[in-house]
């Protein structure tokens, strides 16, 4: 029997994440059911007391430190609104204030995880574990193409960050690729298996 961490929606549709014993990921999709948890994904853990941790198997192979593999932030053309703006109605000092709030916007791509810092004159950070991340899209306007420039979204399964964008960074095409390569490198090591549920229906829980 092994652990595994099932992540999905109750029957409120509130995000709930257990840790059911089973033998098999398919045993462990059909116990959550019987409980009435809609599972989205299902992680292989050790045990109940960490269900973040990487499964046995997987282990020896995620001794490599942790290392960053690309690092930027948004391009100010983002804030090309603002300066023509200030030339007309919006003060000067406003334009200054989103050249600068831009520039302390910093993304750290990592073999592990994508890191956002943000603020000014008090940081915020938040991070998305890469095996979450379930889909990206690469997009492109005529101007971003023009400027050599691309927004990247990325489709998770983190409650808190569903969605991730990365708004007009340059080298686009190779950080996707960079993600990409990453993302199925973790989603192996910790034996990710994301489910497609929307079709189906979940059976009800069992009676008492």
């Amino acid at each position: 029997m092994n652990n595994y961490s099932v992540e999905g929606t109750d029957s409120s549709g509130r995000p709930v994440r257990r840790v059911i014993m089973a033998a098999s990921m398919a045993d462990a999709e059909k116990a959550a059911a019987a409980q009435g948890l809609q599972a989205r994904a299902i992680v292989a853990v050790q045990d109940e007391e960490t269900p973040d941790q990487l499964p046995a198997a997987a282990r020896g192979k995620s001794m490599a430190p942790e290392e960053a593999v690309w690092s930027g932030g948004p391009s100010q053309w983002l804030n090309a609104g603002w300066f023509a703006a200030c030339l007309l109605i919006i003060p000067i000092p406003v334009a200054i204030w989103k050249f600068i709030e831009l520039r302390n916007t910093d993304y750290i791509l990592t073999t592990q995880r994508i890191k956002i810092e943000q603020g000014v004159l008090s940081k915020q950070f938040d991070q998305v574990e890469l095996y979450r991340v379930k889909d990206t899209v690469l997009t492109r306007t005529l101007l971003q193409r023009m400027l050599g420039l691309g927004s990247i979204k990325m489709i998770t399964s983190d409650p808190s960050q569903p969605e991730l964008v990365l708004p007009s960074i340059s080298d686009s095409d190779r950080v996707r690729e960079l993600i990409r390569q990453n993302v199925e490198r973790m989603r192996r090591l910790r034996g990710v298996r994301e489910l497609d549920v929307a079709d189906e229906a979940v059976p009800s829980a069992l009676g008492s």
